[in-house]
């Protein structure tokens, strides 16, 4: 119970724009769809949504990960979002963490990709703590947030 707290915790505070809009589902013109296939040729179970029919997101499954993807209405994608294993994370992030945070493990990892950079979001359990870290590639990190365990 404690782990699903904390899980939607996080999440909240990751897509809180996701939770006080109200999108609905919607189909995209033809610019979208043709950026969205060409850039996610494989892609699975794909819904689209809209709060202002300016952006578009289309929430969908890739070689079994989830993922999100924002464009613009021109058909420009924005970023991209999805879950990763923790040794998904680059090299350098997981052995700085490891030494930094021996004491935790890791519970779960978003990556948030747009064409200027990569930051990753990780979430470490320890005995009783949550931590949040924001990190890029090059392991610069910083405490996001964090929360006690009950």
């Amino acid at each position: 119970m404690k782990k699903l707290i904390v899980l939607i915790s996080a999440a909240l505070m990751l897509s809180a724009n996701v939770l006080f809009a109200s999108p609905y589902e919607t189909t995209v013109n033809n610019k979208i769809n043709s950026t969205f296939n060409e850039s996610f040729t494989g892609a699975t179970d794909v819904k689209w949504y809209t709060e202002d029919n300016k952006t578009f997101t289309a929430k969908f499954t890739m070689s079994n990960t989830k993922v999100t993807a924002f464009f613009k209405e021109d058909g420009t994608l924005l970023a991209t979002s999805r879950y990763l294993l923790g040794d998904q994370l680059p090299l350098r992030v997981l052995s700085k963490l490891n030494k930094k945070y021996s004491n935790s493990s890791i519970y779960c990892v978003v990556e948030y990709a747009s064409s200027e950079n990569v930051v990753y979001f990780v979430t470490l359990e320890s005995t009783d703590t949550w931590t949040v870290i924001k990190t890029d590639a090059e392991a610069n990190m910083k405490v996001y947030s964090r929360l006690k365990k009950a």
